[in-house]
């Protein structure tokens, strides 16, 4: 199947990877899409200025948003939402599993009574917890957060539905990412935030390894993914290298023309740490042809430059 010129949408299309995944469906698949977000997270600045926009909470109402969907014959859709930030979890466990599970649900549910032929469900490498090298989809999930219980009940609903009623969606397990546009104090714009006020010493809590992708290549490979994957599998996707969290800021603060001490916060440490997380991408590219075109150093450079230009606050 090929997605280029269809009708899509894209609900969380204005937050961090939806926003990019909007430009490329615009860009460079020619696609006309419809943008689905309540703008909890989002910010309709990043809304590409051709892409639709309806004002849709997905843990409302199934019925609404097939109507949506419906209305604009869309015939492939895309997940992005989420509240993804993990310490937000902690606090609000059941915010989160509403919109992360039963919202999802929700999503599919209608995608598969407004007839759309494939749906991407964006889960997280978090449901994995801590691991030891390459993770492959086979490894045994046990998430360190409710955020990660959130993913894997939403990852496992994708595998069911298939099986119950052929609801025509794939589990997307994705790693970290970075670049322009992320809406929490996330590791990498924080780093870029505390370095751009300092001339000398930067606060990070634990020093875990994690797989870093850039957001353009996640779009891009995605979609790729949704063309092509096979209906109620699960897929990882990162950049299959890992980087420790120290390395990182020391990178960031050399582009940024500054030397950096870092001293540890024990108030920035997770409450139950994954100390290292690194995709294994052999499933994903037996089907898929695309490959990353952006190193970690390009991806950061962006990152850095957008938030020089927005300013270095978020």
């Amino acid at each position: 199947m090929k997605i280029n010129g269809s009708n899509v949408c894209v609900a969380g299309g204005c937050g961090f990877l939806g926003s990019h995944l909007v430009d490329y469906l615009i860009e460079e698949k020619d696609c006309k899409v419809l943008v689905l977000d309540n703008l909890m997270v989002g910010s309709k600045e990043w809304l590409h200025p051709i892409a639709k926009f309806e004002w849709c909470d997905i843990s409302l109402s199934e019925g609404a948003i097939q109507k949506i969907l419906s209305k604009y014959d869309i015939k492939y859709a895309f997940n992005y939402v989420a509240m993804p930030y993990v310490p937000m979890s902690y606090e609000r466990p059941l915010g989160v599993f509403d919109i992360n599970a039963r919202g999802a649900l929700m999503f599919m549910n209608a995608c598969q009574d407004a007839l759309v032929d494939r749906i991407l469900q964006v889960s997280s490498a978090e449901i994995y917890g801590d691991a030891h090298g390459k993770i492959n989809e086979d490894y045994p999930a046990r998430p360190h957060s409710s955020y990660g219980a959130s993913k894997l009940a939403i990852d496992c609903l994708v595998q069911a539905r298939w099986k119950e009623n052929q609801t025509p969606c794939i589990a997307l397990r994705q790693f970290n990412c970075v670049g322009e546009r992320e809406t929490h104090p996330y590791v990498i714009p924080e780093i870029i935030r505390q370095v751009a006020k300092t001339n000398e010493i930067i606060f990070l809590g634990n020093n875990s390894a994690r797989d870093f992708l850039y957001a353009k290549d996640q779009a891009m490979m995605a979609t790729e993914l949704l063309e092509k994957g096979n209906l109620g599998e699960v897929y990882n996707l990162g950049s299959e290298h890992t980087i420790q969290i120290y390395d990182l800021a020391h990178i960031i603060a050399d582009l940024m023309g500054k030397k950096i001490e870092i001293i540890v916060d024990d108030s920035r440490k997770r409450a139950w740490e994954i100390w290292h997380l690194q995709s294994d991408n052999t499933k994903i590219y037996s089907v898929i042809d695309s490959r990353p075109k952006f190193t970690l150093e390009q991806a950061l450079h962006n990152t850095i430059e957008y938030y020089r230009e927005y300013g270095w606050e978020f």
